[in-house]
């Protein structure tokens, strides 16, 4: 679909054609809000030294993931097997949307392997959904790595293969 906004007299134009309007379902998956963005990381206090001192936001969030006694380990996955693995966790708030560092920390991971690939950087978008399994399926994409939120207890959180599909990562995160 292409808009244009006439600025001469501020009205939007829509030029798109729909055809199949009255005739089929909308079967698009609803992701719901995109709440953050992750950046990949050797150094999660480096990095949110570099941000807050740039930037008015408010003392970074630090979780060691999993968190001794929580039992999240039991839910960590690694492309399709029990994952083993840990992680160094900054979270920034920059308005409603959220930044993460991930530092990885030891064990086989999808953040090592981004570091491994690409070097330090953006890594995923994340978006809040009633069932993230649901949406994995219906978008045929394999679930790469999850694991249960240390912010949010009861919510899984679970990064989908989309790079090729869609340019990015998509991480979802069970709406609690």
């Amino acid at each position: 679909m292409s808009e244009s906004l006439d600025s001469t007299t501020n009205t939007s134009t829509n030029t798109s054609t729909n055809t199949t309007e009255n005739s089929t379902a909308d079967t698009r998956i609803d992701l719901g809000p995109m709440v953050q963005v992750g950046i990949i990381v050797h150094d999660a206090e480096a990095a949110v030294a570099a941000w807050t001192s740039r930037f008015k936001l408010a003392p970074a969030h630090f979780v060691d993931w999993p968190i001794p006694g929580k039992n999240l380990e039991e839910t960590a996955t690694y492309h399709g097997r029990r994952g083993n693995f840990r992680m160094r966790l900054a979270f920034l708030q920059a308005g409603p949307m959220q930044i993460e560092f991930i530092q990885p920390l030891e064990g086989d991971n999808i953040y090592s392997d981004f570091l491994n690939e690409h070097g330090e950087g953006l890594h995923h978008l994340l978006f809040e959904v009633e069932d993230p399994a649901a949406v994995a399926a219906g978008l045929g994409a394999t679930v790469l790595q999850s694991g249960g939120s240390s912010l949010r207890p009861g919510a899984i959180w679970s990064y989908l293969d989309t790079q090729e599909m869609l340019g990015a990562m998509i991480e979802l995160r069970t709406k609690i």
